[in-house]
């Protein structure tokens, strides 16, 4: 199997903030209909959170020896959580990841690289 992470991008600070507690019951319930749905087509879930603020986040730039507060990357759109996840069907993997899609923070899904590709 190849193991993926799956990237949940958007706007890190809105989804304490500005939604209802309705809202974010719907949020998780999504998250679990797509941990669900991954079981049943066979993909594994090996990993995973949700991140807090990026706000909350600490850096330090290429080079730099001090650390800041907030994010690397002053945009509007940040991490705000990921799943590791192993799969034979990367096609299938997406269209799973439609779910997540659908509660409005885009996704990105990226392999991850293997001993093997570091090795060479």
């Amino acid at each position: 199997m190849t193991e993926y992470v799956v990237l949940l991008m958007g706007d890190a600070e809105r989804w304490w903030t500005d939604l209802t507690e309705e809202q974010r019951k719907e949020g998780y319930a999504a998250h679990g209909h797509f941990s669900a749905e991954l079981e049943r087509r066979g993909h594994k879930i090996t990993g995973g959170a949700e991140l807090h603020r990026a706000s909350e986040a600490r850096s330090i730039a290429p080079g730099a020896d001090t650390v800041t507060e907030g994010p690397w990357a002053e945009t509007a759109e940040q991490v705000g959580g990921f799943y590791v996840v192993e799969s034979d069907d990367l096609d299938d993997l997406m269209e799973c990841c439609k779910l997540l899609a659908a509660t409005g923070d885009a996704v990105e899904v990226r392999r991850t690289v293997t001993d093997q590709e570091r090795a060479s």
